[in-house]
């Protein structure tokens, strides 16, 4: 049996769909991720958010966005921005930065990534400069920032992030046959004139061929697309973590991630600093908590 198959991720920072997959895709990598090697494409859900509003600006869309994730958030049970400080204007600044991250490895891209769901979806800041990028991903391990911003402006970046861009804008036959009838359904997306993947897409390549789970669904789904692409992979899950091994893996666990990954019971480890987001709990390891300016003063 094949060892290793792909599995690609349509996604963007800002999708809080993506942001409330986040638990199960933790989840699904945990238990098989021996078999997986992910590829993370980046959307560009967001091409100008100002286009045809000429009295647009960072503050004031900030808090319809916030009421508009809020109603995401009884779906998912994932963070919503409680209180949203500061929206984005595009994503695709952000896309690029990802992309310019890879040039230092695939994990501290992944890093970069969910830091910048993090700032959005926990601290309520959307950012959109090189220097709000940067305050956003102090103490990622093994991010280079002089490199990174460097990295960021170089013409290979740009064409990276377009080809994802336009990856995600060349949607299968399948999602473009896709009636999917549930919220946040996978069907075929129409934005800014063009055809997308929902968000998030991931697709499963491997022997069974490839295998695509669009929109939001449960678990299974995405259990299901992985076994159907390598059939038998599924028969040897690595067993689920305790909660210490979640933060040795991961240094922030929403309270829904800590639930998923380690059971309802779960409670997590001593030094790890608990911090109130508006609406429940997120937990940060203690460097990670240094490195986002909180203190167990300060924590819930």
């Amino acid at each position: 049996m094949t060892d290793r198959i792909e599995a690609i991720e349509y996604t963007d920072a800002v999708c809080s769909t993506a942001w409330g997959a986040e638990p199960l895709l933790r989840l699904l990598d945990w238990r098989h991720g021996h078999h997986l090697t992910w590829r993370k494409v980046m959307g560009g859900l967001v091409g100008n958010a100002a286009t045809g509003k000429d009295d647009w600006d960072r503050v004031s869309a900030a808090g319809p966005m916030r009421a508009y994730w809020k109603r995401v958030w009884a779906l998912t049970d994932m963070p919503y921005p409680n209180p949203m400080h500061l929206m984005l204007q595009s994503t695709d600044p952000l896309g690029a930065a990802v992309k310019a991250a890879e040039l230092q490895g695939q994990d501290v891209a992944h890093a970069v990534l969910r830091r910048f769901r993090e700032q959005i979806f926990i601290f309520g800041l959307g950012p959109q400069t090189p220097d709000e990028f940067e305050a956003a991903t102090q103490g990622v391990p093994g991010l280079d920032h002089a490199r990174w911003r460097a990295d960021q402006a170089r013409p290979e970046v740009a064409a990276a992030y377009q080809a994802d861009w336009a990856e995600t804008r060349a949607p299968n036959d399948y999602v473009r046959n896709l009636k999917h009838d549930s919220p946040m359904n996978g069907e075929l997306k129409h934005s800014e004139g063009h055809d997308r993947y929902a968000l998030p897409t991931v697709i499963f390549r491997g022997p069974g061929g490839d295998q695509t789970v669009a929109g939001w669904v449960g678990y299974e789904e995405y259990v299901a697309g992985f076994e159907a692409a390598l059939p038998g992979a599924t028969a040897d899950p690595r067993p689920d973590p305790t909660p210490d091994q979640a933060f040795a893996r991961w240094p922030v666990l929403t309270a829904k991630e800590l639930a998923v990954l380690c059971g309802e019971t779960a409670r997590p480890p001593a030094g790890v600093v608990a911090h109130d987001w508006g609406d429940g709990l997120v937990y940060f390891t203690a460097a990670e908590a240094r490195a986002r300016g909180l203190t167990e003063a300060a924590a819930a």
